[in-house]
């Protein structure tokens, strides 16, 4: 048997090295028990189907036109396919791609782009599909307080009984008075913080709330005085 060497550039040989890895990786997904050839045996393969002349251009032909480009470029066009379609179908069952609340649209890119590039480069995926995934996980994300509301999670529920008693709490304090107004601030104002630490509702409308509050019962915001000061502000008014 006669021995043939061909010489090509690093880049070339690494394509075909990679595109020879893929192929291993397509037929064990086709059948289990394919036994892997060499690959010189596969490079040689190649070029016996091959009925251009044996140049550089000719190599890279050959990767772009083959049997197996064919099937390269259907697992590439099916694998972003079968992410999107997991990913749409997957809230049919219930399952959810969930994300922070306080998470801005910047954020959920920035995460989305990360997860993709963990997914590809361990799956040994072309890097291409990289934005492509990340644009679907990007699209399929959802606030996790829209899921709790979706799946009526004890959060979700509670989350409902605390805004009746947010809204309890500031009739009752538009109509109190006195001792009674007093007290139904400090309720209002430790329901905004829990509100606040469960995220349903953010710090800048509990800032607004308290706001025109003072606008509206400054009164309610001076210090209490005590039962002597009081008595000292009578005499003072009485004899003064």
């Amino acid at each position: 048997m006669k021995k043939i060497d061909i010489n090509v550039k690093d880049e070339i040989f690494n394509s075909l090295d990679r595109d020879f890895k893929s192929f291993i990786r397509v037929s064990l997904k086709c059948d289990s028990q394919f036994i892997p050839p060499t690959f010189e045996s596969f490079l040689l393969a190649k070029l016996s189907d091959n009925t251009n002349f044996l140049t550089e251009d000719a190599v890279k032909h050959m990767m772009v036109s083959g049997q197996y480009a064919w099937a390269k470029r259907a697992l590439d066009k099916e694998f972003p396919d079968v992410v999107a379609i997991l990913i749409e179908k997957a809230s049919t069952y219930g399952f959810h791609i969930a994300v922070s609340h306080e998470w801005s649209s910047e954020d959920v890119r920035t995460a989305s782009k990360a997860w993709a590039t963990s997914i590809v480069k361990q799956a040994q995926g072309d890097e291409e599909q990289i934005d492509v995934l990340a644009a679907q996980i990007k699209s399929s994300a959802v606030s996790i307080t829209a899921i709790e509301e979706r799946m009526r999670t004890p959060a979700y529920r509670m989350a409902v009984s605390m805004k009746q008693q947010l809204h309890d709490a500031r009739i009752a304090l538009d109509h109190a008075s006195g001792r009674a107004a007093r007290e139904n601030l400090g309720s209002l104002r430790s329901l905004m913080r829990l509100g606040v630490a469960f995220g349903m509702l953010k710090e800048k409308e509990e800032q607004k709330i308290m706001d025109d509050l003072r606008a509206r019962k400054p009164h309610l915001f001076e210090e209490e005085k005590t039962c002597v000061e009081r008595m000292a502000l009578w005499w003072r008014s009485m004899f003064g």
